[in-house]
């Protein structure tokens, strides 16, 4: 089964319930939650078009999807995380659309799923998709901080962001791939599902600033486009909190 990673944004408010197991926590002032069921969706969400479906996270991954999340958030300053994010829920699978997602999320909320190494939910995998998700809920709330002109101007010329679902049309035509690629990096796109749209873009790059796989910086070292938008992106967290500069990102990088 292949597991897929953010395919659309939905820009909703929701709350989030109260811990309803012992295996919840609570890591840097976010909840995490492992326990299920259908009303951490907002309303909307498990209505048609939508139709959201999930299963729950198996227990022997509870353990391990918890260290991933005390390192993913470890990233972050305290209060940036308390101010823009409440929740982090952990599924086996979900659906919307009926299409499998790997991550989404709401205003204040993030969903992601964790069916096991076996499936390929790596260490690696589960934290990218964190951050990745995390980058659309920032996006929304500091919207003015990114130059959007001037990363569009980093594109090829004559490019228009290809997937007017943002994203979900990107996966049904298996045209959703998260690595590297020599060949859009010259045109300044860093993957496959960068192309679907600006936010999945950023969501790409912002993944790899924060867990760089192990050619990124080669990439943003190389290809002048994705340079010029590592350059914005960062800008635009450094808006957010002067930790966040080139130097901070790049020792992620460290071995």
């Amino acid at each position: 089964m292949k597991k897929q990673t953010l395919l659309f944004c939905f820009i909703l408010f929701s709350s989030f319930p109260t811990l309803g197991s012992p295996v919840d926590t609570t890591i840097h002032g976010v909840t995490i939650q492992f326990s299920y069921q259908p009303s951490i969706f907002p309303e909307s969400w498990r209505e048609t078009p939508i139709n959201a479906w999930a299963e729950k996270i198996v227990p022997a991954e509870i353990s391990r999807t918890r260290r991933i999340m005390e390192k993913a958030l470890k990233k972050y300053p305290a209060a940036m995380l308390q101010e823009n994010l409440k929740a982090v829920y952990f599924l086996k699978r979900m659906k919307f659309f009926n299409v499998g997602y790997g991550g989404t999320n709401s205003n204040d909320a993030i969903y992601l799923t964790n069916d096991g190494l076996s499936m390929g939910y790596s260490d690696d995998y589960i934290e990218q998709t964190f951050h990745h998700e995390f980058s659309s809920i920032l996006l929304r709330n500091f919207a003015s901080s990114l130059d959007t002109v001037a990363w569009k101007s980093a594109n090829i010329r004559g490019f228009d962001y290809n997937d007017p679902e943002n994203g979900v049309g990107a996966i049904r035509n298996n045209q959703s791939s998260q690595q590297p690629d020599t060949l859009l990096a010259k045109k300044g796109f860093l993957t496959q599902y960068a192309l679907s749209s600006l936010e999945n873009d950023v969501n790409t790059l912002t993944q790899n600033l924060f867990l760089p796989a192990e050619e990124f910086w080669i990439f943003a070292d190389r290809y002048p486009g994705i340079r010029k938008k590592i350059v914005l992106l960062i800008s635009f967290y450094h808006s957010i909190n002067p930790i966040f500069t080139d130097q901070y990102f790049r020792k992620f990088s460290a071995p």
